[in-house]
């Protein structure tokens, strides 16, 4: 080999190499390049996968707190619906405990008086016996009625009747105003009054204070044997803690001295100590008229009275 083929050979061999290198350099710049479309497509794709579920959980976020506006409001107007409901009922149950308690005072009471009627009075004193018992405290009951009565009644009339009734009732409303005093119309022209704490002694004053007043009422009876007005007879009756009576027996012991108050000629107040057959008489007052002989009206009234406590 000449001298030229060499110097030819030396001088093609770097240009071979450097061939040889651009071309793995532009095999690795094509490779990069297309790794780095391809990592561009992956993260372009990934990118839109991300914001889909971006806009899906704002979507579902929007949703869920639509959800729970519309929860709110839904329980802001059960809740509203609730509390009128309740005061509905709040109403409702007081207007039916004034109902029940004006029923109350309509079964309890008389109409046509407007005090204590005959159930409630029956009622009153068993309890009033029983709290005696207990309390160790005496208990007195005035039975008490109006005089001829039933003549007032043929002379003026029933409205004019009732009227004095109510006149009567109110009076003994007015007079016995002490905690605990209990009066009622037992029936008819018949009135009861019931003190507890009250001893026989102050039972009769109380009694003759309420004829007294009756008395002074001044309502006109023309046709009366006892006088020119309206009077009562009454009998009182008076048990002690120690003793063992029963309502009944309180009763028919001052319906015994009432029967003796109209024997004795009416317009008086008559104590009866229970377990004697004698009532005792209360101070007369000088209104109170006392014949020898009592008036024939006077002992069939009195033993009309007989005949109902016996009956």
């Amino acid at each position: 080999m000449d001298s030229s083929s060499l110097v030819s050979a030396s001088l093609s061999a770097p240009t071979m190499w450097a061939t040889g290198i651009a071309m793995v350099l532009a095999a690795a710049a094509v490779f990069a390049l297309g790794h780095a479309i391809v990592l561009h497509r992956r993260i372009g794709h990934r990118t839109r996968e991300l914001e889909a579920e971006l806009a899906r959980r704002r979507r579902i976020e929007a949703e869920l707190e639509a959800t729970r506006t519309d929860l709110e409001v839904r329980v802001q107007q059960r809740t509203q619906a609730l509390v009128a409901r309740n005061e509905e009922l709040t109403r409702v149950r007081l207007a039916l405990e004034m109902t029940n308690q004006r029923l109350k005072r309509l079964v309890s009471a008389d109409s046509l008086t407007g005090i204590a009627n005959r159930r409630h009075f029956d009622r009153s004193l068993e309890r009033e016996i029983r709290r005696t018992r207990r309390d160790q405290q005496p208990l007195s009951l005035i039975f008490l009625d109006l005089d001829e009565f039933k003549r007032f009644n043929d002379t003026y009339g029933h409205s004019r009747g009732d009227d004095v009734l109510r006149q009567v009732a109110q009076t003994l409303d007015e007079t016995f105003r002490r905690g605990g005093d209990f009066v009622a119309r037992y029936g008819g022209e018949e009135f009861a009054v019931v003190l507890p704490g009250v001893d026989a002694k102050r039972a009769g004053l109380y009694a003759e204070r309420l004829r007294r007043r009756i008395w002074r009422l001044a309502i006109p009876f023309t046709t009366s044997t006892v006088g020119d007005r309206m009077t009562i007879s009454g009998g009182v009756a008076t048990i002690e803690a120690s003793m063992t009576v029963t309502p009944d027996e309180l009763l028919r012991s001052a319906d015994s001295a009432l029967y003796r108050a109209k024997c004795l000629g009416r317009n008086r107040m008559q104590i009866a100590v229970i377990g004697e057959s004698k009532p005792l008489a209360v101070a007369d007052s000088p209104l109170a008229t006392t014949p020898t002989v009592p008036p024939a009206d006077a002992v069939a009234e009195a033993a009309s009275i007989e005949r109902r406590a016996t009956a």
